[in-house]
């Protein structure tokens, strides 16, 4: 699609959007071409969404229609091909109906069968799912959550961290399953992390039981717990309610946490691959870091809270020892 000389590029999104959603759509090299041609066409495509509270709706009237994924120029035609294949298999799968757009308002609304959905966000982003019950998940950076939209209050945690502020319904108790456990609302306000086989729970109010099919755990507000793996020894732990999802507000808080959960934290929100070296990985943090600005920025300032050295490697970051890397 080429943009006509007084076409913004709002409005161009907006276009791109309502073809996307017809089923007979084809263009997809098209859309790969205009998302490519200038950063801000992904945000404008994003913003086309969530203006109508696409994203935001999801257990509401309306119904989701995934973000575009972020594109990265690629002048080779076997990567554009690949990358073309791979965004008709997404918003293939995510629309399934026409929409329809009503002329003086902008409203959009979608009818589709109920069908498993998966809402993710890129690194660094964060989003809010708004659900009809009052409920609310708040989706951190590189987060995948899945649902069905029949069964609104049973949600899975694939990847990343979410805040739950949850409603609770005696008649329909509120889950989040985690793998083979699960993680039940006993109207709560409730974080959950989940990275490479990792899992971190904590409760800021009321509280949660967590379930993997032997001893049920209660986890009250101001207690949290962590395991290193699947399967593995569950260590329960104090937590500041008051620290818990700050990273909403740009701040990281901890209290006696290790320097491998610091760094997985500094990735999932500043967006970037950080490794830890283990020799340092065990190590004990307590205090608050703010994560506001550019991401080397951010990690110069944190070096001497943290008492370590980030340097860049390449494509990726590492954490080691002030003096360097520990063989």
């Amino acid at each position: 699609m080429t943009m006509a000389p007084c076409e913004t590029i709002p409005d161009a999104a907006r276009l791109w959007a309502i073809r996307v959603s017809d089923p007979a759509f084809g263009d997809w090299d098209g859309l790969t071409d205009w998302m490519e041609a200038d950063p801000d066409h992904l945000a404008a495509y994003n913003a086309a969404i969530d203006d109508d509270r696409w994203s935001s709706d999801l257990f509401g009237a309306g119904q989701p229609v995934h973000a575009a994924p972020a594109a990265t120029p690629a002048p080779e035609r076997a990567l554009r091909a690949e990358r073309s294949g791979w965004l008709r298999g997404v918003w293939a799968g995510a629309i399934a109906a026409s929409l329809l757009l009503l002329a003086g308002t902008g409203a959009w609304y979608a009818t589709r069968p109920s069908a498993i959905e998966d809402v993710a966000t890129a690194p660094g982003e964060q989003r809010t799912i708004d659900i009809a019950d009052g409920s609310q998940i708040r989706l951190n950076g590189s987060t995948r959550v899945r649902f069905d939209r029949a069964t609104p209050r049973e949600i899975a945690l694939i990847q990343g961290e979410a805040l739950f502020i949850v409603r609770h319904d005696d008649a329909r108790p509120f889950t989040v399953s985690i793998g083979d456990s699960r993680l039940v609302d006993l109207g709560t306000v409730f974080n959950v992390a989940r990275a490479d086989g990792r899992l971190d729970v904590a409760v800021a109010k009321g509280a949660v039981v967590y379930r993997t099919g032997q001893d049920d755990i209660r986890l009250n507000a101001g207690e949290g717990l962590s395991q290193a793996a699947p399967g593995a020894v569950t260590v329960l732990q104090r937590v500041d309610p008051a620290g818990i999802g700050s990273w909403q507000s740009g701040v990281l808080t901890y209290a006696d946490a290790d320097l491998g959960q610091v760094g997985r934290d500094l990735a999932r929100n500043l967006g970037l691959q950080l490794d830890v070296d283990p020799a340092i990985a065990k190590l004990r943090f307590t205090g608050s870091l703010t994560i506001t600005g550019k991401p080397a920025v951010i990690l110069a300032r944190i070096q001497p809270l943290l008492g370590v050295s980030i340097v860049h490697q390449g494509k990726r970051w590492r954490m080691v020892a002030v003096h360097g890397p520990i063989s």
